[in-house]
């Protein structure tokens, strides 16, 4: 997930072409040693110790960014994390029985971080993340996951909203169209929007 916010079209075509020209490694090498980003690295929900099909490349990917000296923060959703207070934790050489990520994404240094919700930015979670890659000055991050799309995708655009959900799922507007209940309702034919491939949709609740 390349950050488009407050960037100006040449950039995000640059960065474009660095999806479309490189493979993954090749980008965040690129990124980090000659373009001088910083990216952060993020694994979301591999709780349990079932090893998910790809198992090796969220291994890989965490290594290299291990390796580049990447901020790396494994998300874990746990509905009681309020009730019990938890702290982030950042992950030593020995298992920590309150990590419940798959052993094989425990990568040492780490920063655990539970989340009551499917999304990070919820603000019961423990670590305002928002806050936490803008203090690290991140540029981009590398989002992986593979329990479900749902997972990566919210997680992916909810940083463009507040910590209160007060403002717009705007985050796919630079990536495709967003159509609003209002768009889809009164402005567009169903035909404009119901077979239109990678359309998400998103509204919020008003005050008259």
């Amino acid at each position: 997930m390349i950050s488009l916010n407050s960037r100006t079209d040449k950039e995000i075509d640059n960065l474009m072409t660095i999806v479309r020209n490189f493979s993954l490694f090749e980008a965040m090498n690129n990124g980090v040693k000659q373009g001088g980003k910083k990216f952060a690295a993020i694994l979301i929900d591999e709780q349990g110790q079932q090893a998910p099909p790809n198992k090796q490349a969220l291994i890989d990917t965490l290594a290299q960014a291990k390796s580049l000296r990447m901020p790396i923060y494994i998300l874990e959703i746990d509905s009681k994390v309020n009730q019990q207070a938890i702290a982030p934790i950042v992950l030593g050489k020995n298992a920590n029985p309150l990590v419940k990520t798959n052993s094989n994404f425990c990568i040492e240094g780490a920063t655990v971080v539970k989340k009551p919700h499917i999304s990070m930015f919820n603000p019961k979670t423990n670590l305002d993340m928002k806050k936490e890659l803008q203090s690290k000055n991140i540029d981009a991050v590398v989002i992986m996951g593979q329990k479900t799309n749902q997972c990566v995708k919210t997680n992916a655009v909810g940083g463009f909203t507040d910590r209160q959900n007060q403002n717009y799922f705007a985050g796919l507007n630079d990536i495709c169209k967003v159509y609003t209940c209002d768009d889809i309702l009164r402005d567009q034919s169903e035909a404009t929007w119901k077979n239109a491939k990678n359309v998400f949709f998103y509204t919020k609740l008003k005050k008259d």
